[in-house]
């Protein structure tokens, strides 16, 4: 039945989630485009996420060509029966000659330069990281590009999945929130296999249903609520 909130329409309901625990998380690395390993305990967080969502009924299911994101597309998809759909325009930002190091060997190299990126009013969004990486405004705008496309590949509505980047997961709340790039790296937490849910209907409303939600073994800086609770939540099924 149509939701009530949306009169006639039926909305999109994405459900993106970052992929899970990758190799040297202890002091970890500006990955990118850096084809990173999943460790064993970040294999088996996507495969909770995947039973934990095992029930809903998705039409489609996306990530980003990189592998750790592959792998929990791929548990996703084989739930239901799917073939995973994976795009380019879903990887993280490419931080250029500085993929592979810390946030600490970054700063120690050009401080000033950090704060300008990363830092809300530093002034640095249009600025490309080093070495042919991606600017804030960039990356924001190729999600953009990249959500738009999805949506128009689902103009019927229905539930759809995303695995991807704590980045991009990034950016989709900063264009949800209508909110600025360097705003949302500040502002909003996306920890390993983190779900996230938000509504998109005809005419551009948007409800955010759920954000940095855990379903794995355990959470990244703490524990997690756990999948009987998140199962049982209403975001996981129809209305």
């Amino acid at each position: 039945m149509p939701d009530s909130a949306s009169g006639s329409h039926f909305p999109l309901r994405l459900f993106f989630v970052r992929h899970g625990q990758t190799e040297n998380f202890e002091t970890p690395p500006f990955n990118g485009w850096r084809d990173a390993s999943l460790t064993e305990y970040g294999r088996r967080q996507l495969d909770q996420v995947a039973e934990a969502l095992a029930a809903v009924p998705f039409t489609a299911v996306y990530s980003s060509d990189l592998s750790r994101a592959v792998y929990g597309g791929r548990r996703l998809a084989e739930k239901r029966g799917l073939t995973l759909v994976t795009d380019p325009q879903w990887r993280e930002m490419s931080f250029g000659r500085w993929e592979g190091l810390t946030y600490n060997q970054i700063s120690s190299e050009d401080q000033a330069l950090i704060r300008r990126l990363f830092s809300p009013g530093g002034g640095g969004e249009d600025e490309p990281f080093p070495g042919g990486g991606e600017s804030s405004a960039g990356f924001h705008r190729r999600v953009a590009e990249a959500l738009e496309a999805l949506k128009n590949a689902h103009p019927e509505g229905g539930r759809v999945a995303l695995v991807a980047h704590g980045g991009v997961c990034k950016m989709l709340w900063a264009l949800i929130l209508k909110i600025s790039p360097s705003l949302a790296w500040s502002v909003i937490q996306q920890d390993f296999a983190a779900v996230n849910v938000a509504d998109f209907y005809p005419g551009g409303r948007v409800i955010a249903h759920l954000v940095n939600g855990y379903v794995g073994p355990e959470g990244y800086y703490q524990a997690g609520p756990g999948v009987d609770r998140l199962v049982g939540a209403s975001v996981f099924g129809c209305k």
